[in-house]
């Protein structure tokens, strides 16, 4: 059977803008919106307690500066554009910093574009048809014959999801390189009319970016394992719907405060320690090194409570915080980001990774050093 390699990978951010700015026009929205005060003050306290220090966004409202060649929705609409308009800016300008991503990657990975047989993409900010495969196809001047799969809409797991479903592709043995891409504009998709705590959350939480993978038949990390679970009970606890109700602009995400200890107490006694056992046994019973999705703070500390419980030491996911703290949660970019900091620099030679997201789904993957 052919194996799988990571081979190439990038990331790739618009401009940054602090929390503080953040807190500023949060706080300034809701005041002209009609809001109480104390959702503002709350909002704020979210905002601080991510740990997030630099956010990115596509939208030139958020910076002060330079619209980079994107166009200004928020301002005239006190950030509340209608639905429309949101999807049109998605529809018009998302695809670039996806094709932005894709060039990093194979430049990362060294190899022929010609090689690319595959190309997944992934976003849950918004779609079209033809959509970011197909741009990137083109981008790159791949061949007309080039396969490509967007899997929209899944939410933060995904973009392990793509290179599972691409770790596949390459072992069925008729592939190339599969080029996988995932790109998240959430700010696209923030609400500061809507006064709910999961509204709150989630616009403290996301931000903007792209992330691409090259797997490969040959490359520095081979891809051994990959696996998919859903966590018993929790279908309610993290979900994301679309504008199903009068007067609602924007999407639907609802993040509840239970998910971390959820989360936790699936990995501690549940299906998932079996997951972990698995992730032992592949090891030689050694401690590989964590890539976990930065979900958000509270969810990486009920997580990394179990790993250490399992030996693993107190700084097991540093790179998961210096991820959420330097560029927020991108949504199914995450993981990846994650894997971008983690692997170039890595010392030991196996690595686990582990995303979550709606469902609440678990995706992972087990690496070892070519």
């Amino acid at each position: 059977m052919t194996e799988a390699y990571i081979a190439g990978l990038a990331t790739w951010v618009p401009k940054p803008y602090t929390t503080e700015r953040f807190i500023e026009i949060d706080r300034e929205m809701r005041a002209r919106h009609g809001l109480e005060p104390g959702v503002s003050e709350m909002a704020a306290s979210f905002a601080r307690n991510t740990g997030i220090e630099r956010r990115h966004s596509l939208h030139p409202a958020w910076h002060g500066q330079d619209p980079d060649g994107y166009p200004d929705i928020m301002t005239e609409a006190d950030f509340d554009p209608e639905l429309w308009q949101r999807h049109k800016f998605f529809h018009d300008h998302a695809e670039r910093i996806a094709i932005e991503a894709a060039r990093a990657a194979v430049a990362d990975w060294g190899g022929d574009v010609a090689d690319i047989s595959h190309v997944i993409t992934t976003s849950t900010s918004g779609w079209k048809e033809p959509g970011l495969a197909y741009a990137v196809i083109h981008a790159l001047g791949l061949g007309q014959h080039t396969c490509k799969a967007e899997l929209n809409f899944n939410g933060c797991f995904c973009g392990a999801t793509c290179l599972r479903v691409a770790r596949d592709t390459v072992r069925g043995g008729e592939s190339g390189a599969v080029l996988v891409v995932a790109m998240e504009s959430a700010s696209t998709m923030f609400d500061f009319v809507d006064p709910k705590i999961s509204t709150l959350l989630a616009n403290a939480l996301f931000g903007d970016g792209a992330a691409a993978v090259v797997v490969a038949p040959e490359g520095r990390w081979k891809f051994e394992r990959a696996g998919a679970s859903i966590v018993p009970e929790t279908r309610d606890l993290l979900t994301f719907r679309p504008a199903i109700e009068p007067g609602r602009n924007s999407y639907d995400m609802f993040l509840h405060r239970e998910v971390g200890k959820s989360l936790a107490h699936y990995l501690r006694e549940r299906g998932g320690r079996k997951l972990l056992d698995t992730v032992f046994d592949l090891a030689s019973g050694d401690l590989p090194a964590l890539a976990v999705h930065p979900g958000g703070p509270n969810i990486l500390e009920h997580v990394q409570a179990v790993f250490e419980q399992r030996g693993w030491p107190s700084d097991c996911l540093a790179s998961s915080y210096a991820t959420l703290h330097g560029y927020g949660n991108m949504g199914s970019a995450a993981v990846l980001f994650v894997l971008a900091n983690t692997l170039p620099t890595l010392a030991g030679d196996k690595l686990a990774m582990f995303a979550f997201g709606p469902g609440v789904t678990v995706e992972w993957g087990y690496y070892t050093r070519a």
